[in-house]
């Protein structure tokens, strides 16, 4: 009878181990580490911690996502000018996607361009035996710090704005 014991109780660890995180942990921790938050408007698995904290960005956009594949997201998206970085703006696609793909080497995130050609950088955990305070602070500091300091080198690779006309001018009448 010991044995099932033993049985039921490793069973209902392992049960609660494959549980992984859950948002309100999540939004807890961002709590403790004194970061605002607003939930994600198109997904109910994911909030949006905006950061104006930064020495080159004008803000990082962070996603923290809770997927059902057990696995804990976070995407940083760096802004400047009141835009994020995208493909579009590229001065040339190649280069700067030879760029990001060279930096994943180095790196602790992942860089990439999701499917609207917005430029970002990502980290993953796997949940199924959860995410302590200490790691996910660590990861989204230094996921919020490698998007700024990545922003100047993405700057070097988008196409300058015209700046707008002044009054009186031709174009700005």
């Amino acid at each position: 009878m010991a044995w099932f014991a033993a049985i039921t109780v490793l069973a209902s660890s392992v049960g609660a181990q494959q549980d992984g995180i859950k948002l309100d942990v999540i939004k807890g921790y961002l709590d403790k580490m004194g970061l605002q938050y607003v939930p994600h408007p198109k997904n109910s698995d994911a909030i949006v911690v905006p950061s104006s904290d930064n020495e080159h960005a004008d803000r990082v956009d962070m996603y923290v996502e809770v997927r059902s594949d057990r696995s804990l997201v976070l995407t940083a998206y760096p802004k400047l000018g009141g835009r994020y970085f995208n493909l579009s703006r590229a001065l040339d696609r190649e280069k700067l996607l030879l760029q990001l793909v060279e930096a994943n080497h180095r790196s602790f995130a992942t860089f990439f361009a999701d499917p609207q050609g917005d430029i970002g950088m990502r980290f993953t955990f796997t949940t199924e035996n959860g995410v302590g305070f200490e790691a996910f602070q660590a990861a989204a500091k230094e996921l919020l710090r490698i998007a700024d300091q990545y922003t100047p080198r993405l700057e070097e690779r988008m196409k300058k704005e015209a700046p707008p006309a002044k009054p009186g001018t031709k174009t700005g009448q």
